[in-house]
């Protein structure tokens, strides 16, 4: 999960991951840009971060109000027992952004909102009664997945791979969501709507083609936002956070 409270110099260096860094090559380490040395800088540590800050709270509340407007635009089209949604991207996006913890929070609050009787899942409909309908187990899926995804994101984050991997290894992520949520999906149909293993995968079938154009979507929205909003991105790694400060 992204952590919101690390320090600037630990922020700065997504920014410097994402625009190339400075100029002139790369730093002497214990010297400055110009070469001129610097003195050490006293240790400084994070404080401990107990529960969500305002700012994640913040954040969790916009992608869980994203889900639901997406939700509930009229779809457009339906096969089989699921209509298609433009939910899937806000839902792919937010733990791939959020990471583990505040993604699967925002999806969890959209749930929570819908199952207390606000019609923000697909169709505009709402209440228990939804997780017992052929789609219910998307819904599960949904949140499971963002858990899954947000971890799987946020290591790689953390690990600085090359700006032309980064979409390549974001996309594998989006994936593994998909699976998630697709395995809770097909789930569901067979439990809720009586659908044969078979049966069920053929109807999702289209889905699943139109979901992997979602998930390229998803991938560049996210580095354009990490690229915007630097501080998004999870702290690197002990040893490569060393490097960015030399």
């Amino acid at each position: 999960m992204a952590d919101p409270s690390a320090t600037d110099s630990t922020r700065a260096s997504g920014t410097d991951y994402l625009h190339n860094g400075s100029a002139g090559g790369p730093a002497v380490p214990g010297q400055g840009s110009r070469g001129i040395p610097r003195a050490p800088e006293p240790a400084r540590t994070a404080p401990a971060k107990r529960g969500f800050e305002a700012t994640d709270i913040a954040l969790i509340a916009v992608f869980a109000a994203l889900i639901a407007v997406l939700a509930i635009i009229p779809p457009l089209f339906a096969i089989g027992a699921v209509p298609f949604a433009l939910q899937m991207i806000a839902v792919m996006a937010a733990p791939m952004i959020l990471g583990s913890l505040r993604g699967g929070a925002a999806v969890g609050l959209y749930l929570v909102v819908g199952l207390l009787g606000l019609p923000v899942f697909s169709g505009q409909t709402s209440g228990p009664g939804v997780l017992f309908g052929a789609s219910g187990g998307f819904l599960l899926g949904y949140f499971f997945g963002a858990f899954v995804a947000g971890a799987l994101a946020t290591a790689v984050l953390r690990s600085r791979p090359r700006r032309s991997v980064l979409p390549i290894l974001l996309y594998l992520v989006a994936l593994v969501d998909m699976v998630v949520i697709y395995a809770f999906g097909v789930a569901g149909m067979m439990i809720n709507a009586g659908m044969s293993l078979r049966v069920a995968v053929a109807a999702n079938g289209l889905f699943m083609a139109v979901d992997l154009v979602k998930a390229v979507l998803v991938v560049i929205i996210a580095v354009a936002v990490f690229t915007a909003f630097p501080r998004l991105m999870p702290a690197p790694r002990r040893g490569l956070r060393a490097a960015a400060g030399d």
